[in-house]
């Protein structure tokens, strides 16, 4: 799968450095900022050597300082510069007439994303993109994207709820081959979202190539992008509850929306499905609060750094929405990172049937820090460990009971091997039950038409027995 999510993933807000070298003072990283005054200058055709008061140095010393010291992994400093000055000169190839800051920021796109799937240099657009999604509302198509490498296109991980590509129909595993009349295939996956983006109201055509199927042309309007992180309604007498992100607004939605099923149910609610499926995570201390609303005074996720100092425990506090009702989350590989804290500390807690197929698999924290210039980087600066001590980076969360979705649009797709610790032990196996076991009604008579679905149908089933007595198994 490609190296580089074009979406929000997990988010800790947080202020960048203060001066360009401070807290790293090692003799390497001195010799390599030394080099690369010496070198881009030659790359970029202008005086030799740079000024340490010049701008770029500055931000590219800056970048390069804040990675060195709080990267989740060392880096060599020497490696680190080669790999700026390559992609420098590789833009200055492509465009003569590229100036000092097109370079410099070439050089630190190449250096961050050659870090981790998840780390990445922000220009204008991108960072305001994500400050934006954080906050609950952005323009475009409202979609998920990644470079898929063998095909050479763009890749569907998720439309984000009630956006113009969830309207227009797109499914997770599409692969995106033209935008209107352009080709995708050769094309950065930043090219590709920058021709995908355009002004509210704008018109974009994208074409389609889906498993079994010819390519598909599809029409989409580009939208303001309102994040309903939550909604919600009532079936029967089990509360649905949809979590599509963890921005700033979550915890206080799910709130209210257990407070209004409590108030449609006249106070006989049986339980509730927490849909997490295609939900790519967003912010950590939403993710913690969520859980502790379901959770007791427990431990819900531990992040731990490079440094000992860095390592951070996230409990509960005592009290819970919910006390007594069966819980089921509903996951699929759409799931990821804030979702995998969620699903992982309510299974490990037995307080809730994790159901679904196997999720994403994104363990590792991401820290946004803004720069001079309204640019940003976003740096993979910690791990995160579920509360019986599994690390999810990787291996993701297995439900307790498999259940896939009825007309098997969705291609399953899970973190890239490469950006796997090879050395991490896996968790412990999952005690599975069978499906037919928790929910055999749907089992045997699955939903089925272009609304069906069937893991919410089966774990509405089992809230629905569990209210009544049965004899099933429990988490």
């Amino acid at each position: 799968m490609g190296k580089l999510l074009g979406a929000l993933l997990l988010l800790v807000m947080a202020m960048g450095p203060a001066c360009a070298v401070t807290s790293y003072e090692s003799q390497e990283e001195v010799r390599a900022l030394a080099r690369y005054r010496q070198e881009f200058p030659k790359i970029s055709n202008t005086r030799s050597p740079m000024s340490s008061y010049d701008g770029n140095y500055e931000l590219f010393a800056r970048v390069l300082d804040r990675v060195l010291d709080d990267h989740v992994k060392p880096q060599d400093p020497q490696v680190l510069v080669d790999r700026a000055l390559t992609a420098a000169r590789t833009a200055k190839q492509e465009t003569p007439a590229a100036s000092e800051r097109t370079l410099t920021e070439a050089g630190l796109t190449a250096m961050m994303s050659s870090l981790d799937p998840y780390s990445s240099f922000l220009d204008n657009d991108h960072y305001r993109f994500t400050r934006e999604q954080t906050q609950g509302e952005f323009g475009g198509l409202g979609i998920e994207v990644v470079m898929d490498d063998e095909s050479g296109l763009v890749r569907v991980v998720a439309p984000i709820d009630g956006s113009p590509a969830a309207t227009a129909g797109l499914k997770p595993g599409d692969l995106i081959a033209r935008i209107d009349d352009y080709p995708v295939k050769g094309l950065k996956l930043h090219d590709a979202v920058a021709r995908m983006r355009g002004p509210v109201g704008t018109s974009v055509a994208l074409t389609l190539r889906r498993a079994k199927e010819s390519l598909v042309r599809v029409n989409l309007t580009r939208a303001i992008v309102q994040i309903r992180s939550v909604r919600y309604r009532l079936e029967g007498d089990v509360g649905y509850i949809r979590i599509a992100t963890f921005n700033q607004q979550t915890s206080t939605s799910l709130d209210e929306a257990v407070e209004e099923l409590r108030r449609q149910s006249g106070g006989r609610l049986a339980g509730a499905v927490i849909d997490l499926r295609n939900n790519l995570g967003g912010l950590l201390d939403q993710a913690v609060s969520v859980s502790d609303r379901f959770l007791e005074a427990v431990d819900i996720v531990t992040v731990r750094g490079r440094k000992p100092i860095d390592n951070r425990r996230y409990g509960g506090t005592p009290g819970e929405l919910l006390p007594g009702l069966p819980v089921v989350v509903v996951v699929n590989s759409g799931s990821a990172s804030a979702s995998e804290i969620v699903a992982g500390a309510l299974q490990d807690h037995k307080r809730a049937l994790v159901m679904g197929v196997r999720t994403y698999g994104k363990g590792s924290v991401q820290t946004l820090s803004p720069l001079p210039g309204d640019v940003g980087l976003r740096l993979t600066t910690a791990r995160y460990y579920r509360p019986h001590g599994a690390l999810v980076d990787c291996f993701g969360v297995t439900p307790d009971v498999e259940v896939r979705a009825a007309n098997g649009n969705a291609d399953e797709v899970h973190a890239d091997p490469a950006s796997c610790d090879p050395n991490a032990p896996p968790p412990p196996v999952v005690r599975s039950s069978r499906w037919e076991d928790v929910c055999p009604n749907s089992a045997r008579s699955p939903a089925t038409g272009p609304d069906a679905d069937v893991p919410v149908q089966c774990a509405a089933e089992y809230i629905h027995a569990r209210s009544q007595g049965a004899m099933l198994p429990r988490r």
